[in-house]
């Protein structure tokens, strides 16, 4: 019975150090001509190498490419030699020339025992790229085409003004959900128990190797999930998934037509905007379909906007801090965080004023997902109406 019991205790043993390996990249953006120094800890085995792969070859959950499918960038072994090692220690330094890599995300693995190719450690993904921005810096930078971005401004909008990776990948949610409540005064706990939440149930988070629960800002596309028709500035998925991506002039130019002659919009104006694009959308796309959790992302996107604007009542916002944070997903040039009120809007808290405009915008979606006839015969103000 014990000898049964002690490779099973071995086995365990392995496997319990194998878990505990850990491997970190000193910083998160690396320019041409730098070094990438990588240390680890927890290294269990011989023969351990170190290597380097542009993210899009290691998936998760699978083994590591092999050594000749061309996909290993760069690679040492953990000694810092790449002959043999006298002896494989458990914790250390690696370094990486950047000279001749590619920009790109790029993580790094750490190979099992005798190099077996399912990896016992890897980093958080990091960028190589021509300019690296600085952490401190919130001025606003466009992304670029390597770097993601979602169906929501909001969360864009920070990104590209770095409160969060800039390269839109291995996002903290709760340092995300932090943020938004830094810059735009909305409750964190709201936005955890709302939008976080759902992305957490549709499986678009996950953890990595210290329990962080992350999220790239492109899963926020699915269709089957956060994604949604109707949207404010962007054409429905059925007219083009790659054209939905990108802001519709039309669309956005149609936004700024309410309220006529004047240079801001009423919350009125933005629940009939919206209803005019559920309409057009119901009679145009086939595909159409609401879902439950559809109205409350909705009418939420419709209220924030709100957020933006110099109206403590949150009723009115003016049309150019609208076009340009829609079209650029940047923050006004005379945006004040936190200048609105001194404590976070939180529309869950039925004693908060915020609350009561939600309901509001929740019931105007819910009227117009389930219109009378007239209303899709007509087409409402977007379709032509006045």
């Amino acid at each position: 019975m014990i000898g049964a019991i002690v490779p099973f205790l071995s086995l365990l043993l392995f496997s319990t150090c194998a878990q505990a390996a850990t491997m970190v990249v000193s910083k998160p953006c690396y320019e041409k001509g730098e070094i990438i120094s990588t240390s680890f800890d927890g290294a269990h085995g011989v023969g351990i190498w170190i290597g380097l792969y542009l993210k899009q070859y290691v998936l998760e959950g699978s083994p590591l490419p092999g050594l000749t499918e061309n996909k290993l960038s760069e690679w040492i072994l953990t000694c810092g030699e790449r002959d043999d090692c006298p002896q494989w220690p458990s914790e250390g330094t690696v370094i990486f020339n950047t000279d001749n890599l590619a920009y790109g995300e790029y993580v790094i693995s750490m190979s099992g025992d005798r190099g077996d190719l399912n990896a016992q450690a890897q980093s958080q993904v990091f960028m190589v790229d021509a300019h690296c921005p600085d952490p401190e810096n919130h001025d606003w930078i466009p992304a670029t085409e390597t770097q993601q971005r979602s169906p929501c401004p909001f969360l864009n909008t920070i990104a590209n003004h770095g409160f969060i990776n800039r390269n839109g990948t291995f996002i903290d949610v709760e340092d995300m959900a932090n943020k938004l409540e830094l810059v735009y005064n909305v409750a964190s706990e709201f936005i955890m128990a709302n939008p976080i939440e759902q992305a957490i149930e549709c499986d678009q988070t996950y953890f990595d190797e210290n329990g962080i629960r992350r999220i790239d800002l492109k899963i926020l596309f699915d269709g089957n999930c956060e994604e949604h028709e109707a949207s404010m500035v962007r054409a429905d998925k059925f007219f083009g998934k790659e054209e939905s991506k990108d802001v519709d002039d039309r669309l956005l130019n149609g936004l700024l037509r309410m309220n006529k002659g004047e240079n801001y919009l009423t919350l009125d104006d933005v629940f009939h905007y919206q209803g005019d694009r559920i309409a057009d959308s119901l009679l145009k796309n086939p595909s159409t379909n609401f879902r439950d959790f559809d109205i409350g992302n909705m009418s939420t996107q419709g209220l924030f906007i709100f957020l933006l604007s110099k109206d403590k009542t949150l009723t009115t916002v003016e049309k150019d801090t609208v076009y340009f944070f829609m079209l650029e997903e940047r923050l006004p040039s005379d945006f004040v965080m936190g200048a609105l009120r001194d404590t976070p809007f939180n529309p869950d808290d039925d004693t908060d004023f915020i609350s009561g405009l939600l309901a509001k915008s929740r019931i105007n979606i819910e009227t117009m997902i389930n219109p009378p006839d007239i209303v899709l015969k007509t087409g409402g103000h977007f379709l032509g109406g006045n």
